[in-house]
Parts: C-alpha cells; structure tokens; sequence
C-alpha cells in the first residue's frame, strides 16, 4: 500500500514538472496527503497497519542512512568565506529560534525541533531525517512537513517582490532565495524564477545548508538519549545505527571513495525510500491532532520565515556580497 501511494505520488511529481516546469509540491508531500486521505476516506483493512509502521519507521532510518552517500563536505568551501559564515550563523541562529519560539507557543519540544529544522536547514527531508533520531510522534512529523510546505510554496510566490522592493541584485537574491526558502525544489524555482544567475546562487546556498543535516541529527540525537540516559539509568546510552551510518557514507563521499554515480543512484533510491516512508506516516496521523496544534503552528513557521528573511537580507548587505 505504501510503495502503491508512492508511485502516484512520483508521478503525480513527474506530472507537475512536465506541465509546469518544476515540482512545486514534492512527492514526499504529495504522498503524505495520499496516506491522511486513504486513512479518512478508504475502508482499508487493519492489517496494513503494521506495514505503515514499518514504512515510517525502519525505511524511515534507512533513507537518512542512504542519504549521507550524497553529502560533499567540500561544498561549503566552495560557497566563499563571508557567505560560509553567513550560512552557518542563519542556520545556528534560525534553529535556535524557532524551538524557543515553538516552546512558548505551547508546541511540543520535538515538534518545535521538527519544525526549527525544516524551516532553517532543508525542509521535508530534515524533518523526516531528524525525527526518528529523537523519536518524535508520526503526527508530529506530518503537522511540521504540511504546515512548512504550505508557506515554502507562499514564499516562492511572493519572494520575486524583493528584487524591485530592495533593489537587490541577481546575485544578493539567490543568497537570499537559498537562505530562506525551506526545500531544495522551491529554493531552485525561487531563484530561477527571477534569473539563471539568482538560480545557480540559490541552489549552491540552498546545497550547503544541507549538510548540516548530519551534525544535526547526530546532536539531537545524542541529547535525546542522555535525557533518557537520565531519566532511566539503566538506558544504554548509543548513537542511532543510521546516524553513524549517514556520518560514514558522507565520510566516504568527501573523501571520494563513494564516486559521484554511487553518490547520486543512493540520493535516488533514498529519496523515492522517503516518500514511501511519508506514505506509511500518512496512513497512521490522527486529523484530530491538527486542531490542537494549527495556531501554534502556523504562528512559529511564520515568524520563523520571517527572521530567516530578515538575517538572510541584512547578512547579505552587512557582509558586502555581490
């Protein structure tokens, strides 16, 4: 059921592109909504149950697995000194942030991780890739992914504005556009919507802040256990298998012992992994958990957006880059 409702969902994507031009909504988003509609609107029998669990959870940890076969480290040198630093402290401070933001809000702490990640680092696949490190709840996930999705699209819309209303270069744009739109699909569409010069910048910046997927997962990771290490102190405190796994694989890909082919047939197959993971999630969320947590939410993303914006522009004019 799972890999049937990422199929559609793939090429309900592969649709979108080829009468748009671009993927808008990613499959792991479509997929998602796929499985919340099976569960509402479809007499499915209860034995799918322990599949969709397995899907969101075990192909969940094998997707962050195979994606650290695609993480260059060598890619933030190539970014410049000045915008490496501004990408860093954007990220550092934007994750911050939003979590104490989410907190007070009246979040739950791990979604509000889920959605400080999403939001400051790389959308659906740092949420998806953070929540098992921390055992965060399917509703949990599914709330941060649709609710972040809905305003990344938002931004790709109105983000073009800021050209004429700043006076801003092509250049300073793509720096702005990569830091600040929340997935790697609406980051490229933001960019190129105004020039390829805006695209190219976008997608290098949008790529860089990607690798801090694995520190963050690693750390987060690590905390979630020592508080249960505290909590029960016969707990054996260990790093998750798939988080040493993906620090391995992007080892190995820095180094160049994973060539390029490998590199991008893993990103592939964790990828479309992803999706049917996201399925999985989708047939097991409870709508119900929507309500209570809708204003919060939205309220958190949304602020979140905009200090990523305001860091992103004032980084941008402060470090002089052009």
């Amino acid at each position: 059921m799972c890999f049937a409702l990422a199929l559609v969902a793939t090429l309900l994507g592969a649709t979108e592109g080829l009468t748009l031009g671009d993927k808008l909504v990613e499959p792991i988003i479509l997929a998602l909504v796929l499985g919340i509609l099976a569960r509402r609107f479809l007499l499915l029998p209860g034995s799918i149950e322990k599949g969709a669990q397995f899907s969101a959870t075990w192909l969940l940890e094998v997707s962050v697995f195979l994606l650290g076969a695609s993480v260059d480290f060598a890619q933030v040198l190539s970014a410049g000194t000045s915008l490496s630093i501004l990408i860093t402290v954007t990220v550092l401070l934007s994750v911050s942030l939003t979590w104490l933001m989410g907190c007070l809000f009246g979040l739950h702490p791990k979604l509000a991780i889920l959605v400080a990640v999403g939001n400051s680092i790389c959308g659906n696949s740092a949420i998806a890739a953070v929540a098992p490190s921390i055992e965060a709840s399917k509703e949990d996930v599914a709330a941060a992914i649709s609710v972040t999705a809905i305003w990344g699209l938002i931004q790709v819309l109105l983000l073009p504005l800021l050209v004429p209303g700043l006076a801003l270069t092509h250049y300073q744009y793509g720096v702005v556009a990569g830091l600040s739109v929340y997935a790697v699909p609406q980051a490229i569409a933001a960019g190129f919507a105004v020039s390829a010069l805006s695209g190219q910048v976008a997608t290098l910046v949008k790529l860089v802040r990607i690798l801090f997927i694995g520190p963050f997962v690693l750390v987060l990771g690590l905390a979630y256990r020592r508080s249960i290490s505290a909590k029960q102190p016969g707990h054996v405190h260990l790093v998750p298998w798939f988080v040493a796994g993906f620090l391995l694989l992007a080892a190995l890909r820095s180094i160049g012992v994973i060539g390029l082919d490998w590199a991008d047939a893993s990103k592939d197959i964790s990828t479309f992994l992803f999706v049917v993971s996201l399925a999985g999630l989708g047939l097991n969320v409870n709508l119900s958990y929507f309500r209570v947590v809708g204003l919060p939410l939205v309220t958190t993303v949304v602020l979140s957006i905009l200090f990523l914006l305001s860091v992103a522009i004032a980084g941008t004019f402060l470090l002089g880059l052009t």
